[in-house]
């Protein structure tokens, strides 16, 4: 079963950071492998990867011996769920300062750059002039100032 919106807390992106970057791994190799980084018990791995079994974001293979675990959805689409709930809960009008401040905040190659640059420049042909508010009153400044630019 994969989830489509996973809410991954921080303790378990560490865990599925570790199975992504292996593909196929053993209950055994994941808590080795976080043990040897971060101060975290045995006990807590296995109730993490537990957890993430539940939600439908690791798949526990049986059939091997020993049983290993593979994500049920890539790392990409659990970052672009997890950047899209972000942008969810932020005023459409201020979504661009947002993209702006996490740019500016980010070391980029050149070829990301350019990457970011040729998606702009094809959006500007179809941007609208101004994106309306979609938040609901009270939630936002937009309401309170209707005529300033977001």
């Amino acid at each position: 079963m994969t989830n489509t919106n996973p809410h991954i807390t921080s303790a378990e992106w560490e865990v599925m950071r570790v199975v992504w970057a292996n593909h196929s791994i053993s209950s055994r190799q994941i808590i080795d492998l976080l043990t040897s980084i971060l101060a975290w018990k045995e006990g807590t791995i296995k109730s993490l990867i537990n957890r993430l079994v539940q939600k439908g974001l690791l798949i526990k293979e049986e059939n091997k011996r020993p049983s290993s675990y593979q994500a049920s959805i890539s790392e990409l689409e659990a970052l672009a769920s997890h950047v899209q709930l972000l942008f969810n809960q932020t005023c459409q009008r201020q979504r661009g300062q947002l993209l702006h401040t996490i740019i500016e905040q980010q070391e980029l190659s050149q070829a990301d750059c350019r990457l970011l640059i040729d998606q702009l420049n094809q959006k500007l042909d179809h941007a609208p002039e101004r994106l309306a508010c979609q938040c609901p009153v009270g939630q936002c400044h937009c309401h309170q100032h209707p005529n300033k630019e977001g």
